[in-house]
């Protein structure tokens, strides 16, 4: 790493931009006193992170920036920075050229810069610690700070060597550590009042949670025993249903098979009753025409008694007992029918007239007697014998007519009787077969009936079927479950058709309803879940979740910090006692160098009392470093009581003990040889070209042993304008 260039505007007294380029190992600045030489160091300083105005020779920030002069205005800011080549890596970032930059307002504030990117002083400040770069160590002698060391108390000396030695680094982490112990154990302590204080609530909260956690569970039994409860009763119904389809569809066969038997039957008997009826037509007619028969027979018997009669009582009485008009003219009408007859072959048209019209006289002569009741006038007109022949004559035909028409009507008679008889016969078997037929189509017609009036009770069944069903649905709703999801997602099983089993299954049911009644009391009894106690519990219970795991966290991370703080004091102290070594052989060296002989050592004080008492680390990395000196020729071996040379050359043998020791990669000097004499100049400058093989070296001097040293020499002057001007020179190009 090498310091390249270091550029200045408007810091102090450098009012014009300012660069200055460091391309050789040792560089030097010359000028008067007051013409701003100081001003580079402390623009360094500065840029460095320097806090404390003392050190940087001012009152406040607005004292490092340009007030302004006569023919120069004031500045708003001052800006300094600083280049650094970083081919080797020096830096722990990944850049080959690293500027660290500063600026500062008039109003106070303050900007850091890495790489053109704005960043925090902490930022810079651990960047050079990991660089074993400092203010407060040995990158930076300020004029008149030579013995500061020598006049630095063993706690502070010590602090500087740790610089020196790069354990800045460790020592920021040890503070950092600390300060983040001591918060840290201040937010365990917060933590552990905070668990303490939401603690007793949210145990009151856990019991109220407890409850409505119990109460969950208890629905999640109530659940499952009613999913069980409703599965059983839905089963039931699906039996039932089941059943009374199943009979119903028994019942349905049935009511076919009895309508078709009472149809079969009924057609049967329509068929028997067609039969009867046809037989009953049949006989009615027969009876008809046997009545017809009978009447006929009736009148002609009586007709033929008649005329028996008629032709007995002229036997008897003669014509005496013949009293009517009609039977004297039927006589006389025959009488002379004979005579017509007779005469009508005659040719006398005439004769056959009086014939005719003796005839008329001779009815109207008997028509008139007739009137006149003359009967014996009548029968004088007559032939007794005639009389008789004509009365008797007729009335025997019309006998025998009648008989044989009689005869044929009793053979009539007999047979209409016969087929009658036959047909009544039939009839009677008939009306048997009639009335059997009717018994067996009443039965159909009584089963027909009593099969389709139990379909009706199916009909009912499944009506109180359906009423059980939407109760059942009633109480599903009120237990916030759905019928139809429900008989959807549940597998149905058969219920057991074994009496025994279904005794089982209603005690088992009688006790799982019993247990469903008591869940559902226990959970009214606990009430509803208040929703904001639950959202407040789960609230309290994450903060104390998260209070709880942070406290154990903090505790983890305390007993982290102290681990790493110890581990922190371990290496500061070996690496500070290993440095301390190399720095004491060092300083013995150049002690003897710039003396010309005795001796000079650090210290660690209290080191064997601190070891002895078995003290840790911590302890030990607390103890100072005091300086012992043996003077050549002299048996003084205070600082105190050396003159001003030897404090002087004791601080520049010390300063170059720990350049050795622990290399920086430049190093400031602001006229640390002021109080050397020639001898003792020549000297330093022998040893700073010889360490200026390692180590960059920026020199303030008025010295002239070491400014021929200087590869290159830059000298500042400052006008009537108050400002610093800078002029360089490369000794290789200056004349001899």
């Amino acid at each position: 790493m090498r310091l390249k260039k270091l550029e200045i505007l408007g810091f102090k007294s450098f009012a014009h931009k300012t660069a200055l380029e460091f391309p050789v190992n040792i560089s030097a600045i010359v000028g008067p006193n007051g013409s701003g030489k100081s001003n580079v160091v402390d623009s360094v300083r500065w840029v460095l992170g320097e806090q404390s105005f003392k050190n940087l020779r001012s009152k406040s920030g607005v004292d490092l920036i340009w007030a302004g002069s006569a023919v120069k205005s004031a500045q708003g800011k001052a800006s300094v920075s600083l280049y650094f080549d970083n081919h080797d890596g020096f830096f722990p970032i990944d850049f080959e050229e690293v500027i660290i930059g500063r600026k500062v307002y008039r109003d106070g504030a303050n900007e850091y810069y890495l790489n053109n990117s704005q960043v925090r002083l902490k930022d810079i400040t651990e960047l050079l610690a990991r660089s074993k770069l400092g203010l407060r160590g040995h990158s930076i002698v300020n004029q008149g700070s030579t013995d500061e060391i020598l006049k630095a108390n063993s706690l502070e000396r010590r602090g500087i060597l740790e610089e020196a030695l790069g354990l800045r680094e460790f020592q920021l982490k040890k503070s950092e550590t600390e300060t983040k112990l001591l918060e840290t154990g201040a937010n365990l302590e917060q933590t552990a009042s905070l668990i303490n204080e939401i603690f007793p609530h949210l145990r009151s909260l856990k019991r109220q949670v407890e409850k409505f956690k119990k109460r969950e569970f208890l629905i999640n039994d109530l659940n499952n025993l009613e999913n069980e409860f409703f599965e059983i009763k839905i089963q039931e119904i699906l039996a039932e249903r089941s059943e009374n389809q199943k009979a119903r569809e028994e019942a349905n066969v049935k009511i076919t098979a009895e309508k078709e038997n009472f149809e079969a039957k009924q057609k049967l008997f329509e068929g028997q009753m067609a039969k009867i009826s046809q037989t009953g037509e049949k006989s009615g007619q027969l009876e008809i025409d046997l009545e017809k028969l009978n009447a006929e027979w009736r009148d002609i018997t009586r007709e033929l008694g008649r005329v028996e009669g008629i032709i007995e009582s002229a036997k008897r009485h003669n014509v005496k007992n013949v009293k009517t008009l009609e039977t004297v003219l039927a006589i006389k009408i025959k009488y002379w029918a004979k005579r017509l007859k007779i005469t009508s072959g005659l040719a006398d048209i005439n004769a056959v007239k009086e014939a005719i019209k003796s005839l008329a006289g001779e009815i109207e002569t008997i028509s008139n007697y007739f009137e006149r009741n003359e009967i014996s006038k009548i029968l004088s007109l007559v032939d007794l014998a005639d009389l008789e022949e004509e009365i008797a004559s007729p009335y025997e035909k019309d006998k025998e007519d009648l008989k044989i028409k009689l005869t044929k009507l009793e053979d009539q008679i007999k047979q209409v009787k016969e087929t009658v008889l036959k047909i009544r016969l039939e009839e009677t078997k008939w009306r048997d077969k009639y009335l059997g037929f009717q018994k067996e189509l009443e039965v159909a017609r009584r089963e027909y009936i009593s099969v389709q009036e139990a379909t009706q009770k199916f009909d009912l069944e499944e009506e109180k079927i359906k009423l059980r069903e939407a109760d059942i649905k009633s109480e599903m709703w009120s237990s916030g479950k759905n019928y139809e999801e429900f008989y959807k997602t549940f597998p149905i099983f058969a219920i057991a058709n074994n009496d025994n089993e279904r005794t089982l299954a209603v005690a088992e049911f009688a006790e799982l309803e019993n247990k469903i009644i008591k869940l559902r009391r226990e959970i009214a009894d606990i009430g509803s879940i208040d929703e904001e106690t639950m959202r407040e519990y789960e609230e309290t219970n994450k903060r104390h979740e998260f209070l709880t795991t942070e406290f154990a966290d903090l505790n983890r991370a305390i007993e982290s910090l102290k681990n790493l703080i110890g581990d922190l004091a371990d290496r500061i102290n070996n690496d500070f006692k290993m440095g301390l070594t190399k720095i004491n052989e060092e300083f013995n060296h150049y002690f003897k160098l710039m003396f010309g002989g005795g001796s000079a050592s650090l210290k660690l004080s209290e080191e064997t009392s601190f070891e002895k008492a078995g003290l840790p680390a911590e302890a030990l990395a607390e103890a100072g470093v005091s300086i012992n000196v043996n003077m050549p020729q002299k048996r003084v071996k205070d600082l105190s009581l050396l003159s001003g040379g030897e404090r002087s050359l004791v601080s520049i043998a010390l300063l170059f003990a720990i350049v050795s020791a622990s290399r920086p990669p430049f190093l400031i000097l602001d006229e640390i040889d002021a109080a050397l004499d020639e001898d003792n100049a020549a000297r330093f400058a022998k040893v700073l070209k010889d360490l200026a093989e390692k180590t960059q070296f920026i020199l303030i001097t008025h010295n002239r042993a070491t400014m021929e040293i200087a590869n290159v020499l830059y000298g500042v002057t400052m006008g009537d304008d108050g400002v610093s001007k800078l002029f360089s020179l490369k000794l290789e190009d200056a004349p001899s």
